[in-house]
Formats: C-alpha cells, sequence, structure tokens
C-alpha cells in the first residue's frame, strides 16, 4: 500500500489529464485497469521451463559461444577476482600477444563491488577506473570511451538467446558496456531465465506491486553486429568487439 501511494504522490494532475484525454474520446465512465485478456495458448511459458539452474547455464554457454560469437566462463565466488583479472589482461594484450598498456571501467554497483575489488584488477600496464556517477557525464564518458574493456554486474541473463539485462541506474552507465572494444558481463547462475517471457514478467510485477522499475533496461546479447547487408554477419559495427559472460557458479 505504502509503494501505491509513493507513486500517487510522485504523479502530479493524472486525473485531469486522463479524464481530459476520457472526455475528447467520448467517454465519460471513469477509467478503470485493463485487465490482461487470457491467452488461448502458453507456449511461450513452456520453453525450458523444466530446466534446472545448471541446465540454463550449460544452454547459456553453449548458445554464446556457437551462435553469438562470444566467450562464456565458469567460475567461483572465489575465484572472480582472479578470472576478471585474466580477462582483462588478455584483451589488453597488443597484436602479438605481448602484453600491453590498456584501461578498464567497472560498474559502481553495490553488489559487485561487494565480490571483486577493482584495486586488485590493476597492474603496472592496467589501470581500473570506477565509474562515478558523482564525477559527472561527461569525465565517466572520456573514461569509458578510451577503456578496453568495461565489466559490469547483469540483473540476468536469458539462456535461449545469450542475453544479459542490465537495468539502467546511477552507479552502472550504460556506456560502461557499450563504450569500451570488450565487454564482460558477471551474472549469478541463480539469475539465469529462461528467455525474455520470465525477464519481462518480472518487471511487470514489480510494476504491478507499485515498485519504481528502471527507466531503461537494456537487452544485450553478446558482441555487437548486424548481418542485414547481404545477410552477411559484420561484429563491432556500433559497439563492443569482443563480449565475455562470466557465470558465478556457486550464486
Amino acid at each position: 500500500m505504502s509503494n501505491t501511494i509513493d507513486r500517487e504522490k510522485r504523479l502530479h494532475n493524472r486525473t485531469s489529464f486522463l479524464s481530459n484525454i476520457a472526455r475528447q474520446l467520448g467517454r465519460t465512465q471513469p477509467l478503470t485497469q485493463v485487465e490482461r485478456p487470457a491467452l488461448r495458448h502458453t507456449c511461450q511459458n513452456e520453453v525450458m521451463a523444466t530446466f534446472s539452474q545448471d541446465q540454463l547455464k550449460d544452454e547459456l554457454v553453449r548458445y554464446t559461444e556457437t551462435s553469438l560469437g562470444a566467450k562464456a566462463v565458469v567460475t567461483t565466488k572465489a575465484d572472480l577476482e582472479a578470472t576478471l583479472k585474466q580477462l582483462c589482461l588478455d584483451y589488453c594484450k597488443d597484436q602479438q600477444g605481448n602484453a600491453a598498456a590498456g584501461e578498464t571501467i567497472v560498474s559502481a554497483t553495490a553488489a559487485l563491488l561487494e565480490m571483486v575489488s577493482p584495486q586488485s584488477l590493476e597492474t603496472d600496464e592496467h589501470k581500473v577506473h570506477v565509474w562515478d556517477a558523482a564525477a559527472g557525464f561527461d569525465a565517466n564518458i572520456k573514461i569509458a570511451e578510451r577503456a578496453k574493456v568495461g565489466i559490469v554486474l547483469a540483473e540476468e541473463a536469458l539462456a535461449e538467446s545469450g542475453t544479459m539485462v542490465l537495468y539502467s541506474q546511477a552507479n552502472q552507465g550504460r556506456a560502461v558496456s557499450l563504450l569500451p572494444e570488450a565487454s564482460i558481463f558477471v551474472v549469478a547462475k541463480s539469475n539465469l531465465k529462461p528467455r525474455l517471457t520470465q525477464a519481462t514478467a518480472l518487471l511487470h510485477q514489480k510494476a504491478s506491486q507499485g515498485e519504481r522499475i528502471p527507466s531503461c533496461v537494456n537487452f544485450i546479447s553478446g558482441p555487437s553486429s548486424t548481418a542485414d547487408i547481404e545477410l552477411i554477419k559484420v561484429v563491432g559495427v556500433h559497439g563492443p568487439v569482443f563480449a565475455t559472460y562470466v557465470v558465478i557458479d556457486d550464486m
């Protein structure tokens, strides 16, 4: 109830605004909540419905590596820092495979920083920055533009399509996963879902309960690519050239 009241307080002149629209449409009855119609078929809920979290993990890894041209790594919470450090150093190597200077930008979400110390990822050649909302837009964008790697924490991952679900928030700017040459997505195995159906159902549930949902939800499936020119797939057209999914197996 309190969430509903808070939401009503944030909305100004909603009743008069909607009443005016209804009047222009010739509707005099008070507006009521639209009820979702019952569907004759619900096959969208049946895909991978019986899969365990381990089976969803295996499907995510398989699809990611065979269809998306991306990399999937399964690790543990204890080994997460070492895994991320090695991935960053690999992405920062030069064309001959030698260690080279590079930078990484890391999301400042509390859940990620509780598991990973950005300083532990640094070496003499590799510098790590943390997204700083207080520093303003321009400062963060400049770092993300020149960074070789961006590390973000995904709220969910969809096994069917190899998709990472990112909620927009102040501590995790969209530039972290969009501007660097390589993106690393960290996700807990417990947050793997079969497909888009389950991801949107969770958002619908939050909205129905009066919870504030993110202003933007990004669904990212591997590195950026396009195949709309003669059906030839080209990777890295409008975003990261490389992508790695890191699944935390014991979370």
